[in-house]
């Protein structure tokens, strides 16, 4: 490689870094301002926008007080009971999901690319649209306020049935032919041979279900009234009030909310991208 072209490939990738910076911080700026807002008293939040510097986003004197004051009060019971629900919903999710994505990737059977469509067409399915009809069928069967109703909706879902369908597609049909041989069953074929080999898939799977479940809103606003079933989401809704709100709880509330779920993600990162860059392969 000539010293022209080795030149232009490094000012190739000098513009590529800086452009790659540059989209990082338009990201970030927004999180990192979250996190400086919750460390300053509520009445400094805004006030250290004028004149925006980097001084908007370094407290000069960081304090902890707006973390102890939210997680003192509703909120705190908010966060108990989102993780709760979260953590039931990626271990019966996960078990749900993998069951259907087996039937319809190692299973042959009549009608199952027609339910495959139709797995496929319900996460194209808008959540309002079905969210007010199903929350009255849960509040006539007395479910209201209960952790099923929480959980429930949410074990069933449509883009984890289908990355684990590709996923369980890339293992090859000869294991199945020898356990078979062996006089290994689904249920064993699915529990000592799928599962165990699927293990990246499963923790992309668990994400997807923890932050769906993680954000959810509007469905545990429909089936909870009472403030001890409240999530953290609805929680931080309500630190808001119509005359006055102390923006220093919100953002530290917000901060938890936020890094909760990142922390998991960035744990699980490798796993993650794996089960994705993976889900498309055939045998």
């Amino acid at each position: 490689m000539s010293a022209v072209e080795t030149n232009s490939t490094r000012a190739r990738r000098i513009v590529q870094l800086l452009f790659g910076i540059a989209v990082a911080a338009g990201f970030m700026l927004p999180i990192a301002w979250l996190v400086a807002g919750s460390l300053r008293p509520g009445s400094q939040i805004f006030t250290s926008l004028d004149p925006l510097s980097i001084g908007s986003f370094i407290p000069p004197r960081p304090t902890l007080e707006n973390f102890g004051s939210a997680l003192g009060g509703t909120f705190r019971t908010g966060l108990i009971n989102s993780i709760i629900v979260a953590a039931c919903t990626v271990v019966v999710g996960l078990l749900v999901c993998a069951a259907a994505a087996f039937a319809l990737s190692a299973m042959q059977w009549r009608g199952r690319e027609v339910v495959f469509a139709l797995i496929v067409f319900s996460f194209l399915v808008p959540e309002e649209v079905v969210a007010v009809p199903l929350s009255a069928i849960f509040a006539r069967g007395g479910l209201q306020n209960t952790y099923v109703a929480l959980i429930v909706p949410f074990v069933g879902n449509g883009i984890v049935i289908f990355l684990l369908r590709q996923f369980f597609l890339a293992i090859p049909r000869s294991l199945i032919e020898a356990a078979q041989v062996d006089g290994a069953g689904w249920l064993r074929i699915f529990f000592q041979i799928f599962l165990p080999l699927s293990r990246p898939a499963l923790i992309g799977a668990g994400l997807i279900l923890f932050n769906g479940q993680w954000q959810a809103y509007l469905w545990p606003l429909l089936v909870t009234t009472r403030e001890d079933m409240f999530l953290a989401p609805i929680t931080l809704g309500l630190m808001v009030g119509q005359y006055s709100s102390d923006y220093g709880q919100i953002f530290a509330a917000s901060t938890i909310l936020s890094l909760i779920p990142a922390v998991i993600l960035l744990g699980f990162q490798r796993s993650f991208t794996d089960s994705v860059a993976m889900s498309g392969v055939k045998e």
